[in-house]
C-alpha cells in the first residue's frame, strides 16, 4: 500500500507522513553492500532478512542449546522446520554473500570466501526458504463490505463496578499508562449491562456452537455482587427469550478473592460459573497492595484455603489460580510456591502471564526476564521424556504450561499451517475478527470498547443507546494495518505466527508525530517479546521431537484439533 493511502481513502487510514514515520522509525538494522542487504530486527543479534537479486529472503536459524552443532531453520513463506548443516547456518548468518575474505559469521564457524560458495549451495537453501519478488510480506486489504451491521461478539467483558478494594501498582487502570481509563468508583446502569447482553446473545444459529464467554472484571466486580448478580441471571433471561441455548458459553469472573462469602460462593456454584482467584506468589505484597499501602497476600490466600475447603468440588472444576509474572522474575520459587501450597495443588488450573497493556513502562523488564523464560522452556521439554498421560499429572509440566506466553507460542509454532510460499498473508498479525467482534467490553458510562485495556476513545465501538457502529471498528483495523503495512512486520520472520493485535499497536490518524514515536518505541519492545517467544516456541519444538520423538508431539497436536473443532469461526477478516 502506498503512503498515499491515508489521503485517498479518508478516515480508515493513518496520513501519509504518519506510515512514513512509522517506515523511518520502525525497522530493522539493515547492512547493504553492493546488491545485498541484510537485516537483523530489534533485540536479535542474528540475520534474519535478506534482499539479493530483488528477492527477499526471510528465515529464522537457531543452533540447538541441547546438541552443539545441531542446528534448524525456520521458513516462514512455508511454514515448515528444517534442520540445517552447520555450513549452511554459516551462509545464512554470514552478514553478505559477496566478500573475498574468510570472517567470523555471528558466533558460527567462519564462512568461506564469497567464491568458495557453489552456486548450488544457495539454491538448495533457496528451494527450504522459498525467496520472494518485493521487499516484504503483503497484508491483506479489509474487504470493502467488512462492516459490523451484525455484530457476534466472541467474548463481552462486564465491569459490575469500576471500583477496587485494594490498588495494585501495576493495574491497567491504576494511572500508570497513557490511553486507559484511571481508578474510580463508577458503575454501568441494569439497563446498559442488558442492551449489552442483548447484543450478545442473538440467537443466531451460527453462533449456537462457537466458544464464547461472558467475563466480569472490575474494579473488583464483587464489590458490587448485587449488580453481577442480576447480570447473570439478565444473560438467563436473554436466553430463555430468543431461545438460544450457547452450550459452549463460559461465565467468569476475575476476583482478588478477599471477598468471598458463602453466598456468594453458592450463586456462583448455582449457575456454574467460574472464578478466577489472583495470588502472585512470591511478588505478591510488592504489587497488591491495599489503599494504606498494606499487602494483601494473606487475606487473599486465606479466603482461598476456605474456598477449597467449603466447596471442594466446586474449587476442583472451576477455580483457576492466576499469577501475573513481575520482576523480580524468580522461576524457581515461584515453582516453590505453588507446589508447596497445597490447595493450589487441588485447583481447576494455573495461569501464569505477563501484564501488558501495552506502554513502554511494560517491556522495561523483558530482557532480565527472558532468562527465566527460557528456564520454564527447558523444563517444558524435559517434561515430554514422560508419556503423555503420566506428563499430563506431573507438577512440572503443569507449572511450565500454566505459562501463557509458552502455551500460547508452542502451539503456534508447532500447529500453524504450511503455506505454499510467497509474500502474500491471509490474515493481519493476530487479528481474526474485526474490533467489536472479538471482544466488546461494557464501559461505566455506556461505551462500547473493543479493548479491556484501553477504555478510551481511541477503542470506542459504539454505545448502548444506538448499538455498535459498523464502522468504527474497521476505521482501528485499518489504521493497525497501515502502521503493520509501513513497520517492520513487513520483513519480520515471525508475522506468519505473530499474536500482536490492534491494542498493541493503538496508532491513530489523531496522533501527533511525538505520538508515533511513542507508540513506535512500545510496539518495537512488545515485538522483541514475541520474537523471543515464539523462536523459543520453535526451539521447544525441534528440541521435544529431535530428544524424544515425533510421537512426543501428538498429544499437543490433538489437543489443538479439538480446539480448533470445539467453536467455529466467525471472523469477517480474512483473505
Amino acid at each position: 500500500m502506498s503512503t498515499d493511502t491515508a489521503e485517498q481513502s479518508g478516515t480508515h487510514r493513518l496520513h501519509a507522513w504518519q506510515t512514513e514515520l512509522i517506515r523511518r522509525t520502525d525497522r530493522p538494522d539493515t547492512r547493504t553492500l553492493g546488491d545485498s542487504t541484510t537485516g537483523v530486527n530489534a533485540g536479535e543479534s542474528d540475520v534474519s532478512i535478506r534482499q539479493e537479486r530483488g528477492r527477499t529472503w526471510l528465515y529464522k536459524v537457531w543452533e540447538s542449546d541441547r546438541r552443539a552443532g545441531s542446528f534448524h531453520l525456520y521458513a516462514p513463506a512455508t511454514g515448515e522446520v528444517h534442520r540445517i548443516t552447520p555450513r549452511q547456518a554459516s551462509l545464512l548468518r554470514a552478514d553478505h554473500w559477496d566478500r573475498s575474505a574468510p570472517e567470523e559469521a555471528r558466533g558460527c564457524p567462519p564462512a568461506p570466501p564469497a567464491d568458495a560458495w557453489d552456486e548450488s549451495e544457495i539454491e538448495e537453501l533457496a528451494a527450504l526458504i522459498r525467496p520472494f519478488d518485493g521487499t516484504g510480506w503483503q497484508f491483506p486489504d479489509l474487504p470493502p463490505d467488512a462492516r459490523l451491521e451484525q455484530p457476534r461478539v466472541r467474548v463481552l467483558m462486564l465491569n459490575p463496578t469500576e471500583q477496587c478494594n485494594i490498588r495494585c501498582t501495576y493495574c491497567y487502570y491504576g494511572g500508570a499508562y497513557p490511553g486507559t481509563r484511571p481508578h474510580q468508583t463508577a458503575s454501568p446502569a441494569a439497563d446498559m449491562v442488558k442492551a449489552a447482553i442483548d447484543l450478545f446473545v442473538t440467537g443466531e444459529e451460527r453462533l449456537e456452537p462457537a466458544q464464547r464467554a461472558v467475563y466480569f472484571f472490575g474494579g473488583e466486580p464483587l464489590m458490587a455482587f448485587d449488580q453481577l448478580k442480576q447480570a447473570v441471571l439478565t444473560l438467563e433471561e436473554r436466553k430463555r427469550e430468543v431461545g438460544s441455548h450457547l452450550e459452549n458459553l463460559i461465565i467468569q469472573v476475575n476476583s482478588n478473592g478477599m471477598l468471598l462469602t458463602p453466598g456468594i460462593v453458592d450463586f456462583l456454584v448455582e449457575h456454574d460459573i467460574y472464578l478466577n482467584i489472583s495470588i502472585d506468589g512470591p511478588n505478591h505484597d510488592r504489587y497488591r497492595i491495599d489503599r494504606r499501602g498494606r499487602g494483601t497476600h494473606d487475606r487473599v490466600r486465606e479466603r482461598t484455603d476456605w474456598l477449597a475447603e467449603y466447596r471442594p468440588e466446586y474449587f476442583a472444576s472451576r477455580v483457576a489460580v492466576i499469577c501475573v509474572l513481575s520482576a523480580p522474575l524468580d522461576e524457581a520459587s515461584l515453582y516453590r510456591y505453588f507446589s508447596e501450597w497445597p490447595t493450589a495443588l487441588r485447583a481447576l488450573a494455573w495461569d501464569f502471564d505477563l501484564l501488558l497493556p501495552g506502554g513502554e513502562e511494560s517491556y522495561s523488564d523483558f530482557r532480565q526476564m527472558f532468562a527465566e523464560q527460557r528456564r520454564v522452556w527447558d523444563l517444558f521439554v524435559a517434561s515430554h521424556r514422560l508419556p503423555s498421560d503420566t506428563r499430563e499429572r506431573s507438577g512440572r509440566y503443569r507449572f511450565a504450561f500454566s505459562h501463557g506466553f509458552l502455551h500460547r507460542s508452542f502451539h503456534r509454532a508447532l500447529n500453524q499451517p504450511v503455506r505454499d510460499g510467497g509474500p502474500r498473508l491471509g490474515h493481519l498479525l493476530g487479528v481474526q475478527l474485526v474490533p467489536g467482534n472479538e471482544y466488546l467490553v461494557l464501559g461505566s458510562d455506556g461505551t462500547l470498547y473493543s479493548s479491556y485495556e484501553y477504555q478510551s476513545p481511541d477503542f470506542a465501538v459504539g454505545h448502548t443507546d444506538r448499538g455498535v457502529d459498523p464502522v468504527a471498528g474497521v476505521e482501528q483495523l485499518g489504521m493497525f494495518r497501515d502502521a503493520v503495512q509501513a513497520g517492520s512486520c513487513r520483513t519480520c520472520w515471525a508475522a506468519p505466527m505473530c499474536t500482536v493485535t490492534v491494542p498493541e499497536a493503538p496508532f491513530r490518524a489523531s496522533d501527533t508525530a511525538g505520538t508515533v514515536q511513542e507508540k513506535v518505541t512500545a510496539k518495537r519492545a512488545r515485538c522483541m517479546s514475541e520474537r523471543e517467544n515464539l523462536e523459543q516456541g520453535l526451539r521447544a519444538r525441534a528440541d521435544i521431537e529431535d530428544a524424544f520423538g515425533a510421537q512426543a508431539l501428538r498429544g499437543h497436536r490433538e489437543d489443538w484439533a479439538r480446539q480448533a473443532e470445539g467453536g467455529s469461526r466467525v471472523d469477517y477478516f480474512h483473505a
